[in-house]
């Protein structure tokens, strides 16, 4: 298949680093699922129980040199049904950088790559006829000169293209550049100025748009603490309106031995097609081919602890979302929480616990939108049954229940899986 020589070709540019001299990390995993549910379409009514079989294989490749740095972490997946719930699925998810400075210093270039699942809309069922796979590519070429020992300026002219998997209406590309300064105020903190400017262009011309965003930045990396903080106003000019709103984008980690605290708050413009930019914990798309903009608000939470007690794993994640359509009747909010749990039976065995939460609401009723909150629970046992060889099996139930029409459902099902890792 396809999906499975691009990592074949992976595997072949790796080989060149590797024959080149260059330090060249890979490593890649094969594996095979099988999971059955007791209504895999989550229908309220007519439930239907089917055997799913997947079949995997990731490539994992890292380098860092003088002057290339490559990053890439992608896994493809073909999944079948026995009872022909669905028709037969391909994924491919994952994000790939490469970073060639071919002048020290004054100029460098950037290539990225990202592949999400995503749902098409929220308002659906979360099954797989209403997932597909957007990806966003970018090239971006940063001319940089230094005025003065703690001065930089940067014009970075860059483009990106947008490619969902079905709804070609929502592709787009994006041709830009940004003008920035940067001022160091010590070795550990400093802060900036940026102009932003993206011409939006879709295969339905009308939908069409230019992007400005200004913004003043600070960030400071401290021993255990890392923050920045990037504020100040976008826009998006089209022949019909012109929308405008303020622009926050703030991160924050504390780090200690075992544990980490993230803190991720954003609020921009954005559109449909570009979405959350694949970024985070956010996995809802656009509705199928109705173009907007919009303004997305997020907050996540995340805690994570290695070593909790001195046998367990321990991460927890918040997020918060709202969106704000300009003309589509599609205005919503979302609250999601996960918490997964981790405890070392032995050197060889794993026990795993999993909880999901989420509520999602609607401002309008209409075009089949109805609120809806929905738990999950999971857990399962891991083995490793050789150095590069493991096993695991799972039950899992899903509640989901509706606010308007008749469309509760529950789901309970199970699978074993078993994975090779190569080096």
């Amino acid at each position: 298949m396809a999906v499975f020589k691009k990592l074949s070709m992976a595997c072949a540019i790796a080989a060149v680093f590797s024959s080149t001299g260059h330090a060249l990390e890979l490593s890649a995993t094969v594996g095979l699922d099988a999971e059955h549910s007791d209504n895999m379409t989550k229908q309220a009514v007519n439930e239907q129980s089917d055997l799913k079989t997947t079949v995997s294989a990731s490539v994992n490749a890292e380098h860092n040199g003088d002057k290339v740095q490559v990053a890439a972490n992608y896994s493809a997946a073909h999944s079948t049904y026995q009872q022909d719930s669905y028709e037969d699925q391909t994924r491919v998810t994952g994000s790939g950088k490469l970073v060639y400075e071919q002048i020290e210093k004054q100029l460098i270039w950037t290539l990225e790559n990202s592949r999400k699942n995503v749902i098409k809309n929220k308002t659906l069922n979360d099954v797989e006829d209403n997932r597909e796979d957007r990806s966003i590519s970018s090239v971006r070429a940063d001319l940089i000169m230094h005025p003065s020992e703690v001065d930089s300026l940067s014009l970075s002219p860059s483009y990106t293209a947008i490619k969902y998997e079905d709804t070609d209406g929502q592709d787009s590309e994006r041709i830009g550049a940004s003008l920035s300064w940067d001022h160091a105020l010590s070795k550990i903190d400093g802060f900036g100025a940026q102009v932003t400017y993206d011409d939006v262009t879709f295969d339905n011309d009308q939908f069409d748009y230019e992007y400005y965003l200004y913004t003043l930045s600070y960030q400071a990396q401290l021993s255990k603490l890392n923050y920045s903080i990037r504020v100040g106003v976008n826009e998006s000019q089209r022949e019909s309106a012109d929308y405008s709103g303020q622009y926050i984008n703030a991160n924050a980690s504390y780090e200690l031995s075992s544990s980490a605290i993230t803190l991720n708050i954003l609020q921009e413009l954005t559109d449909t097609s570009r979405g959350s930019n694949n970024e985070g914990l956010s996995e809802n798309s656009a509705s199928f081919n109705e173009v907007d903009v919009f303004e997305r608000a997020s907050v996540e939470l995340g805690y994570q602890n290695s070593n909790l007690c001195g046998t367990c794993d321990l991460n927890v994640a918040l997020m918060y979302e709202e969106e704000t359509y300009e003309v589509l009747p599609r205005d919503n909010e979302e609250l999601r929480a996960n918490v997964n749990f981790a405890y070392r039976l032995t050197r060889l065995m794993s026990l795993s616990l999993g909880v999901q939460w989420q509520d999602v609401s609607f401002s309008s009723t209409g075009l089949a939108q109805s609120d809806y909150q929905s738990v999950s629970y999971r857990t399962g046992l891991n083995w490793q049954l050789a150095e590069k060889l493991s096993a695991g099996v799972y039950v899992a139930y899903e509640e989901r229940e509706f606010d308007l029409q008749a469309r509760d459902y529950d789901e309970l099902k199970g699978g074993a899986n078993v994975r090779y890792s190569f080096d």
